[in-house]
């Protein structure tokens, strides 16, 4: 970035965000990733290829591949009371790694972050990869807010407070848990990025913002966003002012 030493949690962020890409940007292989999270006990690729639907032999494939990934764990053993000649060989089973990257999201949120990084990594539009995301997050943003014209809930050129009202119903559909405040602010208590957002606050905390200033100029087009706090950075939530008021020197 500019030059500057790449960190730690930088690198360890950089190679969360590169497998998560590639594990989960197959829709299938999503299925078959929460069908095993979701079974609370390891999986045969017969248990998951009934979950999903799907033939066995691929069923087999995207398993294989979420264990080259590091999203799942897998080993061969056999049923318990199947032993003894005749038994025939183990049969390979699998389980979510330990060490899985947003263990504790749910599944929209793993499916929204892989969708963005993924439209981002085909844009070749701009040198600035960073440009790049920002963009494919406030796209995002305009059109679930676009969507929610459409469907009636919010009117378009509203005021900055209806607009708030709408953006913080849209946020909260997908883990933000946010909520409006006095002074045309929004607050979200939760990201649906946290973890990988704590190891590089730039790029992912750039994504979220985009997104909330799409969703914004779908329903107030002149209104502007600016961000006062954030809990990637240490502040107890992120917080932003929607309109014309001026912040404190040094809010981004």
């Amino acid at each position: 970035m500019g030059g500057v030493g790449v960190t730690g949690g930088e690198e360890r962020a950089d190679r969360d965000i590169g497998r998560l890409a590639a594990a989960l940007g197959d829709p299938t292989r999503r299925r078959v990733f929460f069908a095993v999270r979701a079974a609370g006990r390891d999986q045969s690729k017969d248990d998951v290829a009934a979950a999903v639907g799907i033939d066995r032999r691929l069923a087999g494939f995207h398993l294989d591949k979420l264990v080259e990934h590091g999203f799942l764990e897998a080993e061969f053993r056999r049923d318990a009371g199947r032993a003894g000649p005749g038994a025939g060989r183990p049969p390979k089973r699998y389980r979510p790694a330990e060490a899985e990257v947003l263990v504790a999201l749910p599944e929209r949120h793993y499916e929204l972050l892989a969708s963005l990084l993924l439209r981002a990594s085909r844009d070749r539009s701009a040198t600035d990869p960073q440009e790049v995301l920002e963009r494919v997050g406030h796209d995002f943003g305009f059109e679930l807010g676009l969507a929610e014209v459409a469907a009636g809930g919010t009117a378009p050129d509203a005021t900055p407070a209806e607009a708030i009202e709408a953006v913080v119903r849209l946020l909260s559909r997908y883990g933000f848990a946010a909520r409006a405040e006095t002074g045309q602010r929004l607050r979200a208590c939760a990201c649906p990025f946290e973890e990988l957002a704590f190891d590089d606050p730039e790029r992912i905390c750039g994504l979220d913002r985009a997104i909330w200033r799409g969703m914004l100029a779908a329903f107030a087009p002149d209104a502007t966003l600016r961000v006062a706090t954030t809990r990637a950075r240490g502040d107890e939530a992120c917080v932003a002012s929607v309109g014309e008021e001026a912040l404190p020197t040094g809010v981004r």
